[in-house]
């Protein structure tokens, strides 16, 4: 199994690019300078080569992998002692390829999405009409008012059809949407919290049983002539995947939708063409926005460019036609609100990712282009908050009248508004020269994440029977958490209240954990290895107050070794170097893996030699003992293990995974970013404390 060669590891942009510099280790409070200029709201994305076949891989900024790499540099430099006792060994942790791998001992295989318990295996081909009504119910009650891309009665004949004849009745993309509406449904029955709601065994022919069986659907789709009917099939077959976090999948399935849409004529309004019924320029409308606001959502979600662009396009929103003079005037159908809501903010959204995460020498966030953002933001929400903060008028009470959005729906407007916000603040965050505009931004985005993390648990509190379905709720809650937590480790938030937030986080995400996703159990160990952090951080304060008096002279507990100089350059020696193009050159040597410090003695006992697969390299004294040991333990050393071994033995493991990963590809490495060479105060301890606050960057990366 090839592993990646520092040579392999690429940045967004080049090293010098990069905004880490060398900080000492000693905490301070971030100082903010009158009068100086504001810092650069600059994120770049990620580049990485896949352990197994060498294919490179990108994660664009807008994803956030810039700042979660900056908040774990900033834990890392101040803390050697986050917690790695926290059991990460699962039967299903993410692959190379970011697909769910399981244990070779589970009953499941490795590309199943479901539990055999879950799904029934009888031959019997006729289903009864209200099984297939309840099978489908979570779909039409969650899904179809977000992406309204199909005919509601139309979907009703095909169920109709299949209670009475069977599966075999109805054509291959009748079949494909039917599968993907029950797969939807299933996915969402996971987190029904009352035993009593959650449905029995659903019938296997009618789900998706892998990613492959959805994406050789798709594929035959190929095949088909270009329709109306085949691409709502793909849609619908893409918003499963997207409902079960494999986004890349999706991702890919959309770039067929969207040319496929194009050909069709989706991104030209209707309603100035006389060939168009009433009823078909309708749907076309619908599916249009519905694709529209999928891809805005995968862009930002994996950082990649938009393949929609605004210039491009005359469709008129819902509810909102402007080509009424040629067709006549259309009623208002208080059932698309939502979808113009949707719609609407997936234009913002767009806006946001081209303001600050385009590529950088076409980026141009001026402060007046920054403002026209926020107040494109801003007369959005006062459009929208009539309806996701209904107010029940004596009158209008009386005539008893079903609110427009359900609490769900008003859930996730909410929850988009202060995403929108945290994109739009968050690259100040990352700056290495912060001014008043750093500090606005942060507490701009504590207050966002604040009311994110408060409005999902509210939800699950009052709401009980609803789920959490919408796929960015595990990147919202993750980043409100983050932001959080980094704020408190900088002394702008206070650490009891960021604590209590991210308690109130695990329990989102452990709600969210029940779709079946690993990534946000991923999370939940991440902020659980920042709160041992800080624990060890209020320990280790504490004991630096307890003195010990010899003849009258204090003497304060021996503090954590900090980086030198000298240690920096020792390193350098053994690590990547950069050359003059700025590309990172292999020295030949191995990246060593050392072992988890013990809370004792510091270090582990420890290995007499260093082993390399390309050099015989000798005893570890040979090499600078301060490379791997605090000042104080000269001569202890992490354990050497080779990197190959490591990957091989921890494929059972997300915490071995990722931290095999930054072993193996020193992308995942701060060195190689520009940063300190030694971020641990007690040396080169990157192992699983690197995995713990990094590996869940990966968390809107699912490959096929």
């Amino acid at each position: 199994m090839a592993s990646a060669s520092p040579a392999s590891t690429r940045f967004d942009e080049n090293e010098s690019e990069w905004p880490y510099s060398s900080r000492a280790t000693k905490r301070h409070k971030r100082t903010f300078t009158a009068g100086t200029s504001g810092p650069s709201a600059r994120e770049i994305g990620f580049m990485r080569e896949s352990q197994n076949d060498g294919t490179a891989t990108f994660l664009g900024s807008s994803s956030g992998i810039h700042f979660i790499r900056h908040v774990y540099h900033a834990f890392a430099r101040r803390s050697a002692d986050l917690d790695q006792s926290r059991a990460r060994d699962r039967t299903s942790v993410p692959g190379e390829d970011d697909r769910l791998q399981q244990n070779p001992d589970s009953i499941q295989s490795s590309d199943e999405l479901w539990a055999r318990e879950e799904l029934s295996y009888a031959p019997d081909t006729l289903f009864a009409f209200d099984d297939l009504v309840k099978w489908t119910r979570s779909y039409f009650e969650n899904w179809h008012p977000i992406f309204p891309c199909l005919h509601a009665p139309t979907i009703l004949k095909t169920i109709e059809t299949v209670s009475q004849k069977g599966t075999e009745s109805i054509n291959r993309l009748e079949l494909m949407i039917l599968r993907s509406i029950v797969s939807i449904s299933l996915g969402d029955n996971r987190q029904k919290t009352p035993s009593g709601l959650k449905l029995g065994p659903v019938p296997s022919v009618l789900v998706f049983r892998s990613i492959q069986h959805v994406m050789r659907d798709v594929q035959n789709l190929l095949e088909e002539p270009t329709s109306l009917p085949l691409l709502q099939a793909a849609f619908t077959a893409q918003l499963a995947l997207t409902s079960l976090l494999r986004l890349n999948a999706a991702s890919r399935v959309g770039g067929v939708i969207t040319r496929t849409a194009f050909h069709l004529g989706l991104h030209r309004c209707p309603r100035r063409y006389s060939c168009f019924k009433s009823e078909e320029a309708d749907i076309r409308c619908r599916l249009f926005w519905s694709i529209y606001s999928l891809e805005r959502y995968l862009s930002q979600a994996l950082g990649i460019p938009l393949s929609i662009r605004d210039d491009d396009i005359d469709v008129c929103y819902p509810g909102a036609e402007m080509h009424s003079s040629v067709t006549g005037k259309f009623p208002d159908d208080h059932r698309l609100r939502l979808l113009c809501h949707l719609a609407k903010f997936a234009r913002i959204r767009g806006l946001i990712v081209e303001l600050r995460n385009k590529s950088i020498p076409h980026r141009l966030a001026s402060q007046v282009e920054v403002a026209h953002v926020t107040g494109e933001l801003a007369q959005w929400w006062n459009e929208v908050y009539d309806d996701a903060n209904p107010v029940d008028e004596p009158i209008e009470a009386e005539l008893e009248q079903e609110p427009i959005l359900q609490p769900y729906h008003r859930l996730l407007l909410m929850i988009l508004r202060h995403e929108a916000i945290i994109s739009l603040n968050r690259p100040l965050l990352a700056s290495e020269n912060p001014s008043a505009d750093y500090k606005n931004a942060l507490q701009t985005c504590i207050g966002s994440s604040r009311s994110i993390l408060v409005a999902l648990k509210k939800h699950m509190s009052s709401e009980p029977r609803s789920s959490l379905s919408w796929p960015g709720f595990t990147w919202s809650t993750w980043m409100a958490c983050l932001i959080l937590m980094y704020a408190a480790w900088e002394e702008a938030f206070p650490t009891p209240t960021a604590l209590k937030y991210a308690k109130m986080g695990i329990a989102i995400l452990e709600n969210l954990s029940l779709r079946g996703s690993s990534w946000p159990e991923t999370c939940i160990e991440a902020i659980k290895g920042m709160e041992s952090a800080f624990e060890a951080q209020t320990s280790s304060g504490q004991q630096s107050k307890a003195t010990v008096t010899l003849n009258g002279t204090e003497r304060p507990n021996q503090p954590h070794a900090q980086a030198t100089p000298m240690t920096d350059k020792r390193i350098s020696r053994m690590l990547p170097v950069q050359g003059a193009n700025n590309e990172i050159v292999d020295t030949g040597l191995t990246p060593i893996r050392p072992q988890a410090l013990s809370h004792s003695t510091g270090l582990h006992q420890s290995q007499s030699s260093i082993r390399s697969p390309s050099q015989g390299l000798g005893p570890a004294g040979n090499y600078d003992s301060a490379l791997f040991s605090p000042s104080d333990n000269i001569g202890n050393f992490a354990e050497a293990l080779d990197p190959a071994e490591n990957y091989l033995g921890g494929l059972s493991s997300a915490g071995l995974i990722f931290g095999n990963m930054g072993d193996g590809n020193p992308a995942f490495n701060p060195s190689f970013a520009g940063q300190d060479s030694v971020p641990f105060s007690s040396s080169m301890a990157m192992n699983d404390l690197w995995s713990v606050a990094d590996g869940p960057w990966m968390i809107h990366n699912n490959l096929l």
